[in-house]
């Protein structure tokens, strides 16, 4: 598609086709998909973080949905999952939030929720898509409507929690100026921990901070000696944790921990767990030593819900951080995430960094490389050839995973064997073909 990626619509604002032009053509579009499928609801909700170009795209979304007879109402800077919230808890006919997730402060875009708080699936965005027709002539800005969701979504979670979850605990907080700086921090103080908060607003949206960035919040925690860390990417649906020892843990062990926990809890449902393509493959072998069977998506949080509804699974995750606990919400909540693992310490009586060692990954080694242009890896001829080598050399002592960025101009190279020196010999290797081929 020209315009969806793996996870909705992302680009760089003014210098793209991302423009207040595009975001009116979206909204007019939206607005006839919607009376196509004979939605009878005439209001939208709209939210954003915190980015410069946030505003101005509201205005025109909100006009071209207007232009239809749609009725936008904003809830101003929440995260995500609050406005997927928000779109079920106000009985909206859709969620529309303009991010550009964990990308620098320069690109926005827009993540696109059904009435139910699901991501759109491929039909429904390739339906969008086609009606997608940016005309300078006709774009109008206008204000929508306000509504405050931030005390309904927190109280929403909170219910679900004891109210001493935190009491005595230290948390050093990384907001990366984004969209959770009225939410995280006032639930986590709400549930009796000391917060120290970083980054919350003195600054660019992920502009070297958050959950990209990790090593800031784990200096913090030794120098603070606190309990453990968190830190949310711009838009608030993921999260990366650091231990009390001041170490980044691996989101494969966060998955791995949530999911052992909560069978061993009887919350896990059927034994399942859905994580992606590009999850560890010692998660793998973790999870089926306690008797729990791994499903693997395709990368995006979307494709793991998906998933999780055909496979009957209430868990279900992302190593870049995203969680989803489909009995609490339908999308990926960092601030859920957090309060889940913080829950699993508080029931177990154990700390997060023993809770994550039962979780043993496998060696592995991976990056990100721009390219100027996404030629489908079959058609490279030296890059296909070096890549069925490699997996062939490593079989079934190990894994390589070589995909395009569904949301920016990379590919991704991840390797994974026994031993690290392997892993490190066969990644290599194929760094030297891809920097010559593409």
């Amino acid at each position: 598609m020209k315009y969806f990626g793996t996870d909705g619509i992302r680009a760089t604002f003014g210098s793209s086709f991302l423009t207040e032009d595009f975001a009116f053509s979206l909204g007019k579009a939206l607005a006839s998909f919607m009376v196509k499928n004979q939605v009878k609801n005439k209001l939208v909700l709209i939210a954003r973080d915190t980015r410069p170009s946030g505003e101005i795209l509201v205005e025109a979304l909100n006009g071209g949905l207007a232009s239809k007879g749609f009725t936008g109402v904003s809830a101003g800077v929440v995260p995500t999952p609050a406005l997927a919230f928000g779109t079920i808890y106000k009985k909206m006919a859709m969620g529309i939030m303009i991010t550009a997730s964990h990308n620098p402060a320069q690109d926005n875009g827009f993540k696109i929720f059904s009435s139910h708080g699901l991501k759109l699936s491929d039909p429904e965005e390739e339906e969008i898509e086609k009606m997608i027709n940016p005309d300078r002539q006709g774009t109008k800005l206008t204000t929508p409507e306000s509504l405050c969701l931030t005390d309904p979504y927190l109280k929403h979670l909170a219910k679900y929690f004891p109210d001493d979850l935190l009491r005595g605990k230290k948390i050093v907080v990384d907001l990366s100026n984004g969209a959770t700086k009225e939410t995280t921090s006032k639930l986590l103080q709400t549930l009796g921990a000391d917060v120290f908060v970083f980054n919350n607003g003195n600054g660019q949206i992920n502009d070297n901070v958050g959950s990209e960035h990790p090593s800031m919040i784990a200096s913090k925690v030794t120098e603070l000696k606190a309990d453990f860390g968190i830190a949310h990417d711009g838009d608030g649906d993921r999260v990366i944790f650091c231990n009390s020892f001041g170490e980044v843990i691996p989101g494969d062990k966060i998955l791995g921990l949530l999911a052992v926990h909560e069978q061993e809890y009887k919350r896990l449902l059927n034994n399942n767990f859905v994580a992606t393509i590009h999850s560890n493959s010692g998660l793998d072998m973790s999870l089926k030593q306690q008797g729990i069977v791994l499903h693997r998506a395709d990368v995006g949080d979307r494709k793991v819900a998906e998933m999780m509804r055909n496979k009957k699974s209430n868990l279900g995750g992302e190593s870049s951080g995203h969680l989803i606990a489909s009995d609490f919400l339908p999308t990926g909540d960092g601030l859920l995430t957090a309060l889940l693992v913080a829950r699993a310490s508080y029931e177990s009586g154990k700390s997060i960094d023993s809770l994550s060692d039962k979780i043993t990954l496998w060696p592995s080694v991976e990056g990100a490389f721009r390219v100027n242009k996404k030629i489908p890896i079959q058609e490279c001829e030296s890059l296909s050839s070096n890549l069925s080598k490699a997996k062939a050399r490593l079989g079934k002592d190990g894994r390589v995973l070589l995909r395009y960025s569904g949301t920016e101009p990379k590919i991704r190279l991840l390797v994974e064997a026994t031993q690290q020196s392997r892993a490190k010999e066969e990644f290599d290797c194929l760094v030297k073909t891809i920097e010559k081929t593409l």
